[in-house]
């Protein structure tokens, strides 16, 4: 067995980190670098472990971020996996043993590099298992189990029968589009979002382009699908689902609020699950809410009452008497701009040292 960690930056580095998951059969839409240099911080500081067995094949991209404090580098770094359902991405044939290795190897690696602390982002599939850190459940969220249709329409709340009911009564239409996405598509699905990332007051790094949208969908054929839904043959609601092997995932999209009363939110849901359904997929993952059961929260769980799974995150402490000392410097540094000491036995923010103003 034997760990490689690779900068991910050239054109080169890029390309062996795709053909390695190409290589190792890995579907899931967030493990792909489009994914991750599209909708997290881009390649700047971005590594990846590999991890390869006789019979087990794991990869685990991130971020190794130099630690500064007061914009003044420590020499220190920390590690923390990208944006969404992350952390380590494994071959179908990986065994616990295989994984607790992996972490043994990159515990390692993170001791002989000045890696400070870790923070990993897991998945709702039990790649926490045999971490070797502490794991905190820090949300709840929807990961549906597909049924079969009559089943799965008796399993929503009244209410969205009730509201898909509407929606085909008020003559709505629905349309998948997964592979060979046309731009017309795109544009549509762009239009309606970036309208509603305006009237939510969204902050300025969801306002993704067209362009950064066509580049991820076209450079990710088989993990990218747009579902739409119209009322007189205009785009009224349209969302980027994600897919993998065995599931697909609600990721971004939007709802011309002209067409609320019509329940076109509703109906897209549905559709979609009716298209996964028809692809063989076994999971529709909505997510969660922005707090803690909150109501976007409690509106996706409508769709499946008993797929309510934890969301779990990944923290390591690698070397406790720097982190302390680091801990100490960030607090005399909020001192000194006029905010309070840190608590160091305060566990809600973490690594606690970035948390400078």
């Amino acid at each position: 067995m034997a760990l490689k960690v690779v900068e991910i930056k050239s054109l080169d580095q890029i390309n062996e980190y795709k053909k390695i998951i190409s290589d190792f059969e890995i579907t899931d839409p967030y493990a792909q670098f489009d994914f991750i240099e599209t909708f997290d911080k881009g390649i700047s500081n971005l590594i990846s472990f590999i991890f390869i067995t006789d019979n087990a094949k794991i990869v685990m991209p991130g971020y190794l971020n130099p630690i500064k404090i007061d914009g003044k580098e420590t020499g220190y770094f920390d590690f923390i996996t990208p944006y969404g359902y992350t952390g380590p991405f494994y071959s179908k044939n990986t065994s616990s043993s295989d994984v607790e290795a992996f972490w043994v190897a990159v515990d390692q690696w993170h001791s002989e590099n000045n890696v400070v602390s870790e923070f990993i982002r897991f998945n709702l599939f039990g790649n926490e298992a045999a971490y070797s850190g502490k794991t905190v459940p820090t949300m709840l969220n929807i990961r549906g189990e597909i049924l079969e249709e009559e089943v799965q329409w008796k399993s929503f709340d009244q209410k969205v029968r009730k509201n898909v009911n509407r929606a085909k009564r008020e003559l709505l239409t629905s349309k998948v589009f997964y592979q060979d996405i046309e731009d017309a598509i795109i544009s549509e699905f762009h239009d309606i979002y970036i309208q509603t990332m305006i009237r939510t007051q969204a902050k300025q790094n969801f306002f993704y382009s067209f362009e950064q949208f066509k580049s991820f969908i076209n450079n990710n054929n088989k993990h990218a699908a747009i579902c739409t839904i119209y009322f007189e043959e205009k785009a009224i609601s349209s969302e980027l689902l994600l897919v993998s092997d065995d599931a697909i995932y609600s990721f971004l999209g939007g709802t011309d609020e002209q067409f609320f009363d019509k329940r076109p939110n509703d109906f897209l849901k549905v559709e979609a699950l009716n298209w996964a359904r028809a692809h063989d997929k076994k999971y529709y993952v909505l997510g969660g809410g922005y707090g803690f059961e909150d109501g976007i929260f409690k509106y996706k769980k409508s769709f499946f009452p008993n797929d309510v799974v934890s969301y779990s995150t990944g923290r390591k402490i690698l070397n406790q008497t720097i982190y302390n000392n680091l801990v100490a410097q960030t607090s005399e540094y909020r001192k000194s701009i006029g905010l309070e000491e840190l608590d160091p036995s305060d566990e809600s923010f973490f690594p606690l040292y970035n948390k400078q103003n």
